[in-house]
């Protein structure tokens, strides 16, 4: 009964941990898109800035001196905006320059909570064909193997016959 757990628990880690490289490679797409994205958003803000002769800084400024909370409001979002674009562009930076090893801290120094949450709700898995596909199903195959027989050693202690050493 032992051998079929622990090879379920071997499997089960390995096919989950080959999950990582094709969900860190969909959440790199979404994480591209919203670069993008967030990009026209605040070039257009910079460029209406600069048609007024402001600064971005400036017409954030002016936006917080606004007597209209409205303004005031729009203000707070397009700041909050700017700092989710640069924290986005800067992990996406990190992950094109990060080398095979690195990738993992990479993927997790600036996680976006939203874009991770979509990706996950989104994510359709896939064959790990791939060398790193592999290496993580190896990986995850060898936890789930260490992590089931804890389990199993666990449950069945107190069933363990003891050997009495006689004199």
């Amino acid at each position: 009964m032992r051998t079929p757990f622990l090879l379920v628990g071997a499997l089960a880690g390995g096919i989950t941990a080959s999950q990582y490289p094709e969900y860190a490679q969909q959440y790199h797409q979404r994480l591209g898109g919203a670069v993008a994205e967030l990009g026209v958003v605040i070039e257009n803000f910079d460029i209406d800035a600069a048609n007024q002769g402001l600064s971005r800084e400036q017409a954030l400024a002016r936006y917080s001196a606004s007597n209209d909370q409205f303004l005031v409001e729009r203000g707070t979002s397009i700041g909050q905006s700017i700092a989710r674009f640069e924290n986005l562009k800067a992990h996406q930076q990190a992950l094109i320059n990060a080398g095979p090893v690195q990738e993992l801290t990479a993927f997790t120094s600036h996680l976006d909570p939203k874009l991770l949450s979509d990706t996950l709700n989104a994510y359709k898995p896939a064959v790990p064909v791939t060398a790193s596909g592999l290496t993580f199903a190896g990986i995850g195959l060898l936890i789930g193997l260490g992590l089931f027989r804890l389990v199993w050693g666990i449950f069945a202690w107190p069933f363990r016959r003891r050997v009495r050493i006689s004199r």
